[in-house]
């Protein structure tokens, strides 16, 4: 049965507007969190099952208000009524692994077990490092450099925390970053009487454990975006977790090499995973609920995109884009779908700067065109 999740992007600004610091202003932020519900509570109604968004950070600009995704996974999941909600992803190198452990279950029984997790590695020096520099981690590209190898061993080591943290009543890690917990005399009646295995003969705290353990289990779906990186997708695929792909079509030729590298590294952690569990397939949503409008978002949308993410620090390539006639975005869908047996698609959606006639009316489009005929045909959740 497939699924479509939303990748939303909040915008404190809208285009044109000249104001500077427009991520300080709290009116703008009332604005555009009220406009993520409305547009949300939309997308819902319309067949879309799941939320989720990335995180940054020191966002003044207004640009991408991501700050604290699972707050904000929180504020959707009050105002609908099935939606599955998560990131993708949460900085699993810069941020503290525990608390993250613990917001994430948090917010899986907050909503009813509809929580799902995703992790990246942050692409953001600003903040990344700004973070990270407790344990002198940064952003950094997949570039083999020491910087890069240096975030990757605080990914392995924080994801084997947060795991733990998750399926282990108790559990003990000392690692290149973290120590978990931190060896330290305790004392407390509570602890001699129900749980005196955490501490050693000497009333050293030597094995912790977080309050409470997710409601799923073992613990919520965990995602990744994905761009080139096999060592990325071989890690993953050994975790369990679905790489979510966002590459442009030319690059689909990568797929299967992603899929294979994913599963072969499933099998040899002793699971039997198929396409469906290893990958998912994003795009940038421009569909318009008619040719006129979809030109008109084309063209806002390439500008947006020249001057915040092909540009530096990003440089981030477009990707893949669901756009066309009705039957065009079918097509592209259900082709992806059938050609690689995948079960889930993730739509990038701004939300706040391009207007509600363009950002309601391309949820509409794409829906009505991919969403809604999966469903009568029974193959959409």
């Amino acid at each position: 049965m497939m699924k479509f999740t939303i990748l939303c992007i909040p915008f404190m600004r809208q285009r044109g507007e000249k104001v500077g610091l427009a991520g300080r202003e709290p009116e703008r932020f009332q604005t555009m969190m009220h406009k993520v519900r409305e547009q949300m509570v939309f997308a819902e109604s319309l067949g879309y099952n799941g939320f989720c968004m990335t995180e940054h950070h020191m966002q003044v600009e207004g640009i991408e208000a991501t700050t604290n995704p699972i707050l904000w996974d929180m504020y959707v999941a009050q105002a609908t009524k099935t939606m599955r909600v998560g990131q993708l992803g949460m900085n699993l190198t810069a941020m503290n692994p525990i608390l993250v452990a613990e917001n994430i279950a948090m917010l899986d029984h907050m909503t009813g077990g509809r929580a799902f997790a995703g992790f990246s590695r942050g692409n953001t020096a600003r903040w990344t490092a700004t973070m990270g520099q407790h344990i002198d981690v940064t952003s950094t590209h997949s570039d083999k450099s020491e910087a890069d190898r240096r975030n990757r061993r605080a990914l392995y080591e924080n994801w084997r925390i947060v795991k733990s943290l998750w399926l282990d009543d108790l559990t003990s890690i000392e690692g290149e970053f973290w120590k978990m917990p931190l060896p330290t005399p305790w004392e407390f009646n509570p602890t001699k009487l129900w749980a005196p295995q955490q501490v050693d003969d000497q009333g050293i705290l030597r094995r912790a454990g977080i309050t409470p353990r997710p409601l799923q289990k073992p613990h919520p779906p965990v995602y990744a975006p994905f761009s080139y990186s096999m060592e990325t997708a071989r890690f993953w695929g050994a975790e369990g977790g679905k790489m979510v792909s966002f590459v442009r079509p030319e690059k689909d030729d990568l797929m299967p090499v992603v899929i294979e590298q994913c599963i072969g590294a499933g099998q040899k952690a002793g699971r039997n995973p198929k396409p469906k569990d290893v990958l998912a397939i994003g795009g940038q949503l421009l569909a318009g609920m008619t040719p006129r409008d979809e030109a008109r978002y084309w063209e806002a949308f390439w500008e947006l995109w020249k001057l915040a993410y092909d540009a530096p620090p990003y440089d981030v390539p477009l990707g893949r884009v669901w756009k066309g006639s009705r039957q065009e975005l079918q097509d592209h869908a259900l082709g992806l779908i059938e050609r690689w047996g995948i079960d889930e698609l993730f739509l990038w959606h701004h939300a706040g700067y391009f207007g509600d006639d363009i950002e309601l009316g391309t949820l509409q489009a794409f829906a009505e065109a991919v969403i809604q005929p999966l469903r009568k045909a029974g193959k959409a959740v």
